[in-house]
């Protein structure tokens, strides 16, 4: 019998394209893509097409299973279900108001630094339907600030940076959050005198771990984590996990093969202990593990093992109460880094800032930082805020190693 399976993405997206702490062009997109599936006999047939699919889409999709490509797992069937995240009451004249609002203020009153770089509106619709009784539809809305900027008197081509997301444009939290922080950058302070420092890190710093879960990864004993799945190796507070849930941005509840989660979410670690790794239909059933719902695909492509959505489970505690009265160091841009087989991570630090009390202090020099993961996850971890601190983020903190 043969099954044919619609995965369609659409996209609606507002762009200001900021130069000089002004708005300089405003860019509109409205893209449908449409990918047609045809799977028979154990093999699967793929066609693509902008905008909706047509006949002609699905004919080419049954032609293209004469290229024999394999699709030996089950199809997703018998489940409906639509997720609707549009909270954000904006239009796009209204986006483009208040972020002339944002822009203008900062003009105002810190015309030394530069701002540049993108703001963006954006809406996603996600559908994957097929002849089997299937069709999930998850709808999404965003604003995105993606701005950097440099002081008048800077070398630098770009010296720091402000990020956004979020499902509601609240101008003025962003405009205090970024006061703080354009405040303390005119302020230069010196390292703590300390070996070892409170940071707040970034994911990059998390990257090796994600590598290192990957499903076909351990499956083939060319993980970090091989013989260690079922064993304790970090922190009893750490717990990481796949997310699929309205945490995420723009990121459906189904994978692209319409796998989908418990709750929508799927711990790979918990309270420390190495569970699993993320796989997709064919890396659970090679590898006789629990998929999931990990597969990607480009709308015009067979779903392969992809790039799961992950967070830390949050602390019971805000971002001044996991810290204390301690000095922390909030780093903003960290590239360059790179972490070994054995967890030992180091990375050099552009641009970050000196935190205590919940307060930006002043601009740290740059220097280098590093830790074995294994400890930065383990004794010397402290958690993921429960409150969204900086720029609509929670924010992870551990303790680092600091080198000036």
């Amino acid at each position: 019998m043969m099954i044919q399976e619609l995965y369609q993405v659409k996209l609606y997206e507002t762009t200001l394209n900021v130069t000089q702490t002004s708005i300089d062009s405003i860019r509109k997109k409205n893209i449908t893509k449409s990918g047609c599936r045809v799977y028979k006999n154990g093999y699967i047939g793929v066609a693509g097409t902008y905008g909706e699919a047509t006949e002609e889409t699905w004919e080419r999709a049954t032609k293209n299973l004469e290229l024999k490509i394999p699709y030996d797992y089950e199809v997703s069937k018998n489940a409906q279900r639509t997720r609707d995240l549009r909270i954000l009451d904006l239009s796009p004249e209204q986006f483009v108001e208040k972020s002339e609002k944002f822009l203008e203020t900062i003009r105002t009153e810190f015309p030394e630094f530069i701002f540049s770089n993108k703001i963006k509106l954006i809406e996603t619709k996600v559908v994957l339907k097929n002849d089997e009784n299937l069709e999930y539809i998850n709808y999404d809305r965003s604003v995105i600030l993606e701005l950097i900027f440099k002081h008048v008197n800077s070398v630098n081509i770009f010296d720091s940076g402000v990020f956004y997301q979020g499902r509601e444009f609240n101008v003025e939290e962003i405009l205090n959050e970024t006061r703080q922080q354009l405040k303390a950058f005119n302020n230069e302070v010196e390292l703590p005198d300390l070996k070892k420092a409170l940071v707040v890190i970034s994911n990059e710093a998390l990257d090796k771990i994600y590598e290192s879960l990957n499903g076909e990864s351990l499956g083939r004993g060319t993980s970090m984590f091989n013989n260690k799945v079922g064993t304790k190796a970090f922190n009893d507070n750490f717990t990481f996990y796949g997310d699929l849930s309205d945490e995420a941005f723009h990121i459906p509840f189904f994978d692209a093969e319409g796998s989908v989660l418990e709750n929508d979410v799927c711990s790979l670690i918990e309270n420390g202990v190495i569970l699993r790794g993320y796989t997709d239909k064919k890396n659970s059933k090679e590898f006789s593990v629990m998929n999931t719902a990990s597969a990607s695909a480009s709308y015009d492509d067979v779903p392969t093992l992809g790039v799961m959505n992950i967070n830390v489970k949050k602390a019971d505690e805000t971002f001044v109460e996991l810290v204390g009265d301690e000095p922390v160091i909030f780093v903003i841009m960290a590239s360059g880094g790179d972490c070994t087989n054995n967890g030992d991570y180091a990375t050099p630090v552009q641009m970050s800032y000196l935190m205590q009390n919940g307060k930006y202090i002043g601009k740290l020099p740059e220097f280098s930082m590093g830790g074995n993961i294994y400890e930065m996850l383990g004794d010397d971890y402290i958690g993921l805020s429960k409150d969204k601190f900086a720029f609509n983020q929670n924010v992870l903190i551990c303790r680092m190693n600091i080198n000036k």
